[in-house]
């Protein structure tokens, strides 16, 4: 794997300026400082970053965009370059080896999996003259819910009217929350044990996720907000956690 220049990264990610580079390794602490060497005409220095960098840089600038201020974004992705550069390390390996039989079979059962989910629900978007162009699941989605396993996170499979994606469970509820028409339903399949197939070749896999979604809500409470608790119980019922109450002490 090469290393990619400050001129590779902004082309990549949209950068116009390399003070963003510099703002983002010197005072915020989003990528790693990078290896200054000389140009290759001989004139000069160019700055250089592993590889992995400028697949971070595309996730800075999607996170941005998203609304999130630079302190959040690096609350959310950490400051572990070595951890970094180890996950980019086995997702290029991964990558390297998909068409070995084990990457295969785990495909396949998948797909199998979801078949007869698949076909119901385009059939009914069909029949409704909605036009439905999802796609097959590919190897990149499949590279994703890997990912998410090893992070003890539990993938599940979301499949729009035009798409195939993994996601964690967790996030579900929080794009849900964000959609308000029948226009935009959705459909989620879990997968954990669909992906079995992989256990025998990745000794990482845990047998569970460990990574548990904590149900809480935010509610408006006259001009301000509230943390809650939820109760989901199997039926599907929940419980909300009662709204705090300002007890009134002798002196008031």
């Amino acid at each position: 794997m090469a290393d990619v220049t400050s001129r590779d990264i902004m082309q990549a990610a949209g950068i116009s300026n390399v003070a963003t580079l510099v703002r983002w390794h010197g005072k915020e602490g989003l990528i790693p400082p990078p290896d200054v060497r000389t140009h290759p005409n001989g004139r000069g220095k160019m700055a250089y970053w592993p590889e992995w960098v400028l697949e971070r840089c595309l996730r800075i600038k999607q996170l941005r965009k998203e609304g999130k201020s630079l302190a959040e974004i690096r609350q959310l992705l950490g400051d572990d370059w070595k951890k970094a550069e180890r996950e980019h390390q086995r997702r290029y390996v991964f990558s390297e080896v998909s068409h070995r039989m084990d990457v295969r079979a785990a495909h396949t059962n998948l797909q199998k999996a979801v078949e007869q989910f698949l076909a119901t629900w385009i059939k009914e978007r069909r029949a409704a003259n909605i036009k439905s162009s999802v796609q097959t699941i590919t190897v990149e989605v499949m590279q994703r819910a890997i990912e998410l396993i090893e992070q003890g996170v539990n993938p599940v499979l979301i499949v729009t009217a035009d798409n195939i994606l993994v996601t964690a469970d967790f996030a579900v509820s929080v794009q849900l929350a964000s959609f308000d028409s029948i226009e935009d339903a959705f459909m989620v399949i879990p997968i954990w044990r669909e992906l079995s197939a992989y256990a025998a070749s990745i000794s990482k896999l845990p047998k569970c996720p460990a990574v548990q979604p904590i149900p809480r809500v935010r509610a408006a409470v006259g001009a301000g907000t509230q943390e809650r608790l939820v109760c989901v119980m199997s039926s599907w019922d929940f419980e909300m956690e009662a709204p705090k109450v300002r007890r009134k002490s002798k002196k008031d």
